[in-house]
């Protein structure tokens, strides 16, 4: 636009044809060679080093100095060395120097602007892309914090369970402890970002085995992973409150009630549902910090629109709904 852009259109405008060859012409390369070493020079070097700093007397030294180079260099170029080379200038010889001077000032100037503006547009992108990767840095380290905090929540449940068969002295105490060993490791040493459901599942049944011991009745829990689901991708942690929850405030001892874990793939996205009998003896309601921190984690993880979370509270049942792209 700026080396042809006007003068195309004005001849287009009177229907002249624009004369190509002119801009292969010595005074059209040269005036490409000093306006862009100038634009690039107010980019990088100018602006670059001397906007941000104070006292802005520097920035000033530098434009003006830039300013000079230009008249400089272009008087070097057009009025020296193509009058020795080609016989004339690009001035009238009988130009004088301060008239040269004042006119090269207006379109030094302007070659500055240029790069003042690429400077700025380079600012805006620059401060774009730090801000994305700020954002991205503290959306991972919340992710981080909750994904911690889910695994003291989680091992205390586990320790007061392993509490409770210690001081029965249960003989099945030996089996939790390992059973809280190998949990610890999946979430110790889980730092992937995602994990297949079937990983996740596998700590879904050591959850379930620790509760169990602490019951007399076998625990009425009824699981169905769709085949082609087990190897979906999923956040780590994901069923944990889902389920945790179920065995703290459901009610688990009915086979014609159970509580059940269904997990198909449909439409390209997994649909969770868990569904339990409410226990007549609750000190508190269902949903606590675990389901807090899930909701959170989804929020975080997925993209908006792509899932969804929701809970039927019923006088008898607790159903949670969960869908995610699998």
């Amino acid at each position: 636009m700026y080396f042809i852009g006007f003068g195309l259109m004005g001849n287009l405008n009177v229907g002249i044809p624009f004369p190509w060859k002119e801009l292969i012409g010595p005074f059209s390369l040269s005036h490409m060679v000093y306006t862009v070493t100038t634009v690039l020079a107010a980019h990088f070097i100018v602006f670059r080093r001397f906007y941000q700093q104070r006292p802005i007397w520097k920035l000033v030294l530098a434009l003006a100095l830039l300013l000079t180079w230009f008249i400089l260099f272009r008087y070097l170029l057009e009025e020296v060395i193509f009058p020795a080379t080609l016989g004339y200038g690009n001035y009238n010889p009988k130009t004088t120097f301060r008239y040269y001077v004042v006119d090269n000032i207006y379109f030094g100037s302007i070659a500055i602007l240029i790069g003042f503006v690429f400077f700025l547009l380079d600012e805006m992108f620059r401060n774009q892309k730090r801000q994305s990767e700020l954002i991205e840095q503290n959306k991972q380290a919340e992710l981080n914090f909750l994904q911690a905090q889910m695994n003291p929540h989680f091992l205390f449940n586990s320790l007061n369970n392993i509490y409770s068969l210690a001081y029965e002295q249960n003989p099945h105490t030996a089996q939790a402890v390992l059973k809280l060993s190998d949990m610890m490791r999946y979430v110790t040493y889980q730092r992937s970002a995602v994990v297949t459901l079937a990983n996740e599942m596998e700590y879904v049944h050591s959850l379930i085995d620790i509760e169990q011991l602490r019951h007399d009745h076998k625990l009425q829990i009824r699981i169905d992973i769709a085949p082609e689901a087990a190897q979906a991708p999923i956040i780590p942690l994901l069923l944990i409150p889902l389920v945790e929850n179920a065995l703290k405030y459901g009610d688990l001892s009915d086979p014609a009630d159970p509580c059940t874990l269904q997990v198909p793939r449909k439409d390209k996205k997994l649909h969770v549902m868990v569904r339990n009998r409410v226990s007549a003896v609750r000190t508190s309601s269902p949903g606590g910090v675990g389901l807090q921190n899930l909701q959170r984690r989804l929020e975080l993880s997925y993209t908006p629109g792509s899932w969804q979370y929701r809970v039927e509270k019923e006088e008898q049942h607790y159903t949670t709904y969960l869908s995610i792209p699998a």
